[in-house]
């Protein structure tokens, strides 16, 4: 058996030739060695893995997840931000389950979790969603002026609520940090604060002798 290979025309994409070379031309001047044009060296604007903490509660007999404990970053709070999305994702799933949803909010700066319908104005916010309770969510809208509440950790079935004193763990993460090493109360907090907010912590300030 013989196996006959058919030739195939082949066409170049680009074709170089040498013209003739007429009488009486110039002779072409030999141009130098082109060198390549240095560019600017700018940043690469990657979309970053967004990593958000948050803390559950699990029934350790079935493993069933019973709580979901969120703190909102402060990319949870851009309007069309990827953290915000995931957020919103993450919070709409949970509504849809049996799982029991707290949301806590220390930032003023930024736009509020819930918009519609807007709740109260105020510096800091917390959100409880019991799983069995959907259309009662219970709000704890808090000033700067305020101490932060004591608010209540719901559980599976019957179990009791458990209390969470949210001033209590403030002060102790603040003491473990040593932030009071770190923070410069001389200059004014971001955002800025209210004028009547701001007179009364220049007030409080100065009588930790902080300012």
């Amino acid at each position: 058996m013989t196996t006959t290979l058919a030739a195939k025309p082949l066409v170049p994409d680009v074709r170089v030739e040498r013209s003739p070379r007429r009488k009486g031309a110039k002779k072409l001047r030999t141009e130098p060695a082109l060198s390549a044009t240095e560019p600017l060296i700018v940043p690469t604007l990657m979309d970053e893995e967004i990593e958000e903490a948050f803390l559950k509660i699990i029934h350790v007999e079935s493993e069933a997840l019973v709580t979901v404990i969120e703190i909102l970053s402060p990319t949870n709070k851009i309007r069309g931000s990827r953290g915000r999305a995931s957020f919103m994702a993450k919070r709409h799933e949970i509504m849809n389950t049996e799982v029991h949803w707290v949301e806590i909010d220390f930032l003023r700066a930024g736009l509020a979790s819930v918009t519609d319908p807007p709740l109260p104005s105020s510096d800091y916010r917390v959100l409880v969603s019991r799983a069995d309770r959907r259309t009662q969510t219970r709000f704890w809208p808090i000033s700067v002026r305020r101490p932060l509440p004591v608010i209540q950790i719901p559980l599976r079935g019957n179990d009791p609520e458990v209390p969470l004193d949210l001033g209590a763990v403030f002060r102790a993460v603040y003491d473990r940090a040593a932030y009071d090493t770190s923070v410069d109360y001389r200059k004014d907090p971001q955002p800025p604060l209210t004028a009547a907010d701001a007179k009364w912590a220049k007030e409080l300030l100065r009588g930790h002798r902080a300012r």
